[in-house]
């Protein structure tokens, strides 16, 4: 009778675990559907000419700096100007987002599944399985939130880079044909 008062809390305490088993399962599940979901989007916003884009802003750059004479710049053309710098500034990072992102699907993937092998198998530290479920989720969100970030800035800068490039570049074509003959100071 004794050892009854002892066994039977326990047998209490791994039948609960196990209940929570089946919660936690699900909740890696949804988890892998979410991560499943952020890959999908990720790929679907891939920038896949990003050498090309900054090889043809920076040339471009380079033409007018060398190439345009004026005592005065037009404010229009500055500001364009300014704004073409910012969006081939943020060709790297968006490309350095994405490489992140990516990488954090896959070690997420693994993460997940690993736990739910964990889980399943009743491997570890069963009472912090909820804590190691809320770690993951913790980890999904992240992901979620720097995709949104990463689509929204790959959006305005694509926007910019479409509405700025085909006139710079005409402008820097311009300028160049009207110097090309004429020796760049400092070379």
């Amino acid at each position: 009778m004794k050892y009854l008062f002892f066994v039977l809390p326990i047998i209490t305490l791994l039948s609960c675990t196990d209940l929570n088993k089946g919660k936690q399962i699900s909740a890696i599940d949804g988890m892998n559907r979410t991560i499943d979901s952020i890959q999908t989007v990720l790929l679907e916003n891939q920038i896949d000419t990003i050498p090309a884009l900054q090889v043809a802003t920076n040339t471009v750059e380079l033409r007018i700096k060398n190439y345009y004479y004026a005592d005065t710049i037009d404010m229009a053309l500055g500001r364009k100007m300014d704004a073409y710098k910012v969006m081939r500034r943020s060709l790297g990072p968006l490309g350095r987002s994405f490489i992140t992102i990516k990488n954090g699907v896959t070690a997420e993937h693994t993460a997940l599944e690993n736990l739910k092998k964990d889980i399943e198998n009743g491997d570890g530290d069963r009472q912090k399985y909820d804590e190691y479920v809320e770690f993951e989720k913790d980890k999904v969100d992240q992901l979620r939130k720097l995709l949104t970030e990463y689509i929204k800035e790959k959006d305005k800068t694509m926007k910019s880079f479409n509405d700025l490039h085909q006139e710079l570049y005409d402008f820097s074509m311009e300028w160049y044909h009207k110097n090309k003959d004429r020796k760049i100071p400092g070379k």
